[in-house]
């Protein structure tokens, strides 16, 4: 059975403002879409949260609004989600590593970043995100080394390694 897959908020950000904005690369949105009626790449509901957060007339706004409910997995109803959660701050907490700073963003409760560890431990999903590992990083938690430290974790990807697997050059999703 082939991998599931939970996007961080960063790779819609970053998809609409530059590579696949709205404007001139759709297909890419589509995409995601196609691999969404697939079952394989969805997001978690903190994700939609940061998404419809932004302005009003946002297209990444619009578009997270318009998607399927079920695409955004829910992530603060589901207990084994939130028992490793738990677990996601108790090791931020426990970490010698990180400033204090750090470790209450990563706590923030608004934030997506714990969650979608949360959820890749409680499921086996694999995270896609833009962050890159900086396991020198101590003024930020970055979703790679978090995912390496936690345990139980699969490693993190990209977009253009999701891409790679599972999208042909024109963006039609291949299973």
């Amino acid at each position: 059975m082939s991998n599931k897959f939970i996007v961080d908020a960063n790779v819609f950000l970053q998809g609409k403002n530059f590579h696949y904005h709205f404007d001139f690369c759709e297909g890419f949105w589509d995409w995601i879409h196609a691999g969404y009626n697939q079952g394989l790449i969805f997001s978690i509901a903190k994700v939609r949260a940061e998404l419809v957060a932004g302005v009003k007339g946002d297209k990444a706004r619009a578009w997270a609004e318009a998607m399927p409910k079920d695409f955004f997995l829910d992530d603060t109803g589901d207990a084994k989600v939130m028992a490793a959660y738990a677990q996601a701050m108790t090791w931020a907490n426990a970490s010698t590593h990180y400033t204090a700073n750090a470790k209450k963003v990563f706590a923030e409760s608004k934030r997506a970043d714990a969650f979608l560890l949360a959820y890749a431990k409680a499921h086996g999903h694999v995270i896609v995100t833009q962050e890159k590992s900086n396991p020198e990083a101590k003024r930020s938690i970055p979703i790679p080394d978090a995912a390496s430290q936690l345990g139980g974790i699969k490693p993190t990807v990209t977009i253009y390694e999701l891409l790679k697997l599972h999208a042909k050059p024109t963006f039609v999703f291949k299973p």
